[in-house]
């Protein structure tokens, strides 16, 4: 049986500032969703799962905007929903405390929006093409009718970019993350697969990229902001990263390509205002030798991961030594002295969970001259006997 392709729509909105724009704009792109739903979304309990990584400073871009996720509520309870709540799991503090610096509590409260932390992780009741059995994830979304993703356009240093389907790592415990890229950290393939099961096991069924602002560079949280002035959306959140990226300029996301050798990707369709390709400026990614499929001996494999992959450097000048990267390390392979954290390189795993959490980007992936050389060797490769 044929499966119909998945609509994914674009809007233009040049800024946050015009209420009217943005929200016009949110509405174009649910309002085809919103047709896909059976029954629509009158008198319906609609969860709303943001990427609330920290907010640091006014108009941090490491966070969907606050003005995006007014106009989201807002869309959601115009359209008839009996409930719209706001569930989130910060790297570091809790969602409502997220809610109140970005100023929004008062008029979210004013629209009877609940805001709250997952607080009940429990082992989910995975489908059968999942690979890890045992995830544990957020139970509240259970409670809802659906579940709407509402994502961030920014780089990441570990899987290059981060889109709908990487935004609901957040379903997963703090300690469980943790553990999850101390498991898999070391095979991006693995940590791919880990999400598209996560995806499995939720699949919201209305999702939104928020890529008015978007973030490039050392993301996922300490980029830069660069204007893309569109907003995406659709039913199905890994046709939505399939649509989004190569718009983006990754033609080419290891989560997709995991979700093609896996039979997951379903066909898409572009609707609305589709924007031109305008490529982010990438992090250098933590590429691994492994990654060509190359078999190596376990002892060879590790001694030349330490040797050739990348690796966390820090930039004196910008850390302040308040210790996080310390604190959020998976495996512990990071400790303080003299006020500097001090890296454990062949303990440490290259999640950049420290690059994801340090509040003055002090932190960026270095590619080792050795990487750098074989992946212009790769590149001549591919471009004389193709990939």
């Amino acid at each position: 049986m044929t499966q119909s392709p998945v609509r994914t729509a674009y809007a233009r909105c040049a800024s946050y500032r015009d209420r009217r724009l943005l929200r016009a704009a949110i509405e174009q792109v649910l309002a085809v969703q919103i047709e896909d739903f059976p029954g629509g979304v009158s008198g319906k309990r609609i969860m709303l799962k943001p990427n609330l990584l920290a907010w640091r400073r006014e108009e941090d871009v490491a966070c969907v905007h606050p003005a995006f996720l007014l106009e989201s509520a807002r869309a959601f309870l115009d359209a008839g929903a009996s409930e719209v709540a706001i569930l989130e799991n910060p790297a570091v503090q809790t969602a409502p405390a997220i809610i109140r610096s970005m100023g929004i509590a008062d008029e979210l409260a004013a629209m009877n929006v609940r805001v709250a932390n997952f607080e009940h992780f429990e082992k989910a009741s995975l489908p059968a093409n999942a690979r890890f059995r045992n995830l544990e994830l957020a139970r509240e979304y259970l409670d809802f009718d659906a579940v709407c993703d509402i994502a961030k356009a920014k780089t990441h240093g570990m899987m290059t970019l981060t889109l709908c389907v990487k935004n609901l790592f957040g379903l997963v415990g703090g300690s469980g993350r943790m553990g999850w890229h101390l498991a898999v950290g070391r095979d991006f393939a693995m940590f791919a697969d880990m999400l598209l099961d996560i995806y499995l096991t939720v699949r919201p069924r209305f999702n939104l990229l928020d890529a008015v602002v978007c973030m490039e560079g050392n993301g996922p949280g300490s980029g830069a902001p660069t204007p893309r002035g569109f907003v995406a959306g659709a039913s199905d959140a890994l046709a939505l990263d399939a649509s989004s990226a190569p718009l983006l300029g990754v033609e080419d996301l290891l989560l997709l390509r995991s979700a093609e050798r896996r039979g997951l990707l379903t066909p898409f369709l572009y609707a609305g205002d589709v924007p031109e390709r305008n490529p982010l400026l990438l992090p250098d990614p933590p590429g691994m030798l492994t990654e060509w499929g190359v078999p190596l001996p376990p002892f060879l494999k590790d001694r030349l991961r330490n040797w050739i992959i990348s690796k966390p450097l820090l930039d004196p000048e910008k850390c302040v030594g308040c210790g996080l990267c310390v604190k959020m390390c998976p495996p512990q392979s990071l400790k303080l002295e003299d006020g500097r954290p001090v890296f454990d390189l062949p303990n440490c795993i290259r999640c950049y969970c420290c690059q994801e959490h340090c509040p003055k980007g002090a932190i960026v992936p270095k590619k080792t001259l050795p990487m750098r050389g074989l992946e212009r060797f790769e590149s001549c490769v591919r471009f004389l006997f193709g990939k």
